[in-house]
């Protein structure tokens, strides 16, 4: 069902009349993707639901807030906390036409001398929907799906410039020619696809809606509109009403549920459409009725989950504090010139001066110490500043490497496939000083393992199975594979002539992708080297590993089964 650019004008009609200057109180993560933001504004609670699911994209608001996933908090919703919490929904903007909702947020902090922007921008494209924060000099602050901007795509990664995708080259509906959709026709297929292949911001369902209205059935042949003048007087009557805000929001029955939804009255189904208080309430019915039960979980998979999360958000924010630290690290030769000033043309100053002038330049003094004691808190702090820029290097790295092994055990919970899996995980987070230390000894589940033909696949399904696949269970020539920047299995292409064909390779790939944190992506970068060429890090979590020689690819996602895999027992 298409959340087209007209459902999307309804919705932000809503944001606007509800939440418009509102002031957000509360930001989660209701599932991996989505955020949730509580925004108080016309004296009332409003609940808006920001999903980036390329299956099911919505923006909407929401009955109730929703029930905050328990998975790892990612650095899209930190940075959401930061930017967008305590800040109040000052613009919305959608360009004409275009599935692209962009929301500013200004915060004044008490700390802060001037309020800070910030957008928080939806993409509705296809697979490539995504999630942006952007700050006020349009520079991208972070993003859900990063892109590294390589055979002419935009370059979406945190400190690039945010570039709005380049809107399709299609005609509007006022300046379309009814000739011109005759001529596409002539070839035959369905009529409502000619509507959106020739029409801007025409999607299938408001394709069909037309042809109806201009009376013609909704599956019609293109051979057999004779006229499409009227079909463009339908389109084109449907849009005004929305320009001027007439929204008529509706569903339509269907087997156990709602079949569809629009932002205005559906006549081309043979059931009557029903009328919605608004566009938000039709798509969480509509939602509600089509949504997949929730798969059952275990107790030790929720254990998990809030052991992964809670020490992920500490880690986040101690690196945090450990960027801060670096950076005020540079002041240590200014401290130590405060002091020598100080000792050199202090003496004299009277007791309870707050502070000592020389040569434009003032220092702070804390009027309860004297002039050597205030030289000597300035001497003291500068060895502390000068120490810090030793140590938090290393400091930093360090914490780096816990979240990069934090973020790859939250991918493999999301990965595990049976009770053992889980299991194994909680032992190496036990041994990694997360959790309570395990002194019964658990079972080692082998690797998952698959057959490309003539050649052998394996795939780690946790970061210790990761190690011991890459390190004790392999042949310096084997190629390994591994998703390029997230976390994701570390995957064995095994050949007994120790080559393989580019076919085999890409095949592997695409498999290497889908069981990494991209595999909801259009595409995934995979590394692919020889295993020989892969080293773990010293001092850094099992699994983590550094490599070179490497080659990458740009794949899609898919299933061992979708690229004729076949499980070995």
């Amino acid at each position: 069902m298409n959340f087209d650019a007209l459902t999307l004008a309804a919705v932000r009609s809503e944001i606007e009349d509800r939440a418009l200057g509102g002031r957000v109180q509360r930001v989660a993560s209701p599932r991996p993707g989505a955020l949730a933001l509580e925004i108080y504004g016309q004296q009332a609670r409003h609940y808006l639901l920001v999903d980036a699911d390329p299956d099911k994209p919505r923006v909407r608001f929401a009955s109730l807030w929703p029930r905050a996933g328990t998975q790892a908090a990612s650095p899209l919703l930190l940075l959401a906390r930061k930017w967008v919490r305590g800040a109040r929904l000052v613009e919305i903007a959608q360009p004409p036409a275009e599935r692209i909702l962009d929301l500013t947020f200004e915060l004044q902090g008490p700390e802060m001398t001037e309020a800070a922007r910030t957008r928080l921008i939806v993409e509705f494209i296809g697979r490539q929907t995504n999630l942006l924060l952007v700050d006020e000099h349009g520079r991208i602050r972070d993003a859900l799906r990063r892109v590294r901007g390589e055979d002419g795509r935009r370059r979406i990664q945190p400190g690039a410039n945010y570039e709005r995708p380049a809107p399709l080259d299609l005609p509007e509906v006022a300046t379309t020619d009814p000739d011109t959709l005759q001529r596409s026709g002539a070839g035959g297929g369905p009529a409502w696809r000619v509507l959106v292949r020739g029409v801007r911001a025409v999607s299938p369902t408001l394709a069909r809606e037309a042809l109806a209205r201009a009376g013609y059935a909704a599956s019609v042949s293109a051979d057999d509109v004779g006229d499409w003048a009227p079909v463009l007087q339908s389109l084109a009557a449907i849009l005004a009403d929305a320009a001027r805000g007439e929204w008529r929001p509706s569903l339509v029955p269907g087997e156990g549920g709602w079949r569809a939804f629009a932002p205005y009255a559906l006549t081309h189904f043979e059931e009557p459409s029903v009328a919605m208080a608004s566009m938000s309430e039709a798509l969480e019915a509509f939602d509600a009725a089509t949504a997949a039960p929730e798969p059952a979980r275990d107790a030790r998979e929720e254990r998990l989950e809030r052991l992964i999360a809670s020490a992920l958000e500490r880690a986040t924010r101690r690196l945090a504090a450990l960027r801060v630290e670096l950076e005020a690290s540079t002041s240590a030769d200014e401290l130590q010139a405060a002091g020598e000033l100080l000792l050199a043309f202090g003496h004299g100053l009277p007791a309870g001066t707050r502070e000592f002038r020389h040569e434009g330049r003032t220092i702070e003094l804390d009027p309860r110490r004297s002039v050597v004691e205030n030289a000597q808190r300035y001497f003291a702090q500068a060895k502390d500043r000068r120490t810090a820029a030793r140590e938090t290097p290393r400091r930093m790295r360090r914490t780096e490497l816990e979240i990069g092994f934090l973020r790859q055990a939250a991918d493999d919970l999301a990965r595990a496939d049976s009770p053992g899996v889980r299991q194994a995980l909680e032992a190496t987070l036990a041994e990694a000083g997360y959790g309570p230390s395990i002194t019964k000894r658990r079972a080692t589940p082998s690797a998952a393992r698959w057959s490309l033909g003539a050649h052998e696949l394996r795939a780690g399904r946790t970061a210790a199975e990761n190690h011991r696949l890459t390190f004790h269970e392999s042949a310096p020539a084997d190629l390994w594979l591994h998703a390029r920047g997230v976390p994701g299995a570390h995957v064995l292409l095994r050949s007994a002539a120790g080559s393989a064909p580019a076919e085999v390779i890409e095949r592997a790939a695409s498999i290497a992708a889908h069981l990494s944190a991209g595999r909801n992506d259009a595409t995934v970068e995979v590394d692919v080297t020889q295993r020989r060429q892969v080293r773990p890090i010293r001092g850094a979590g099992p699994g983590q590993v550094t490599y070179r020689g490497e080659r990458t690819l740009r794949v899609a996602p898919r299933a061992p089964g979708e690229v004729g895999a076949e499980r070995i027992a």
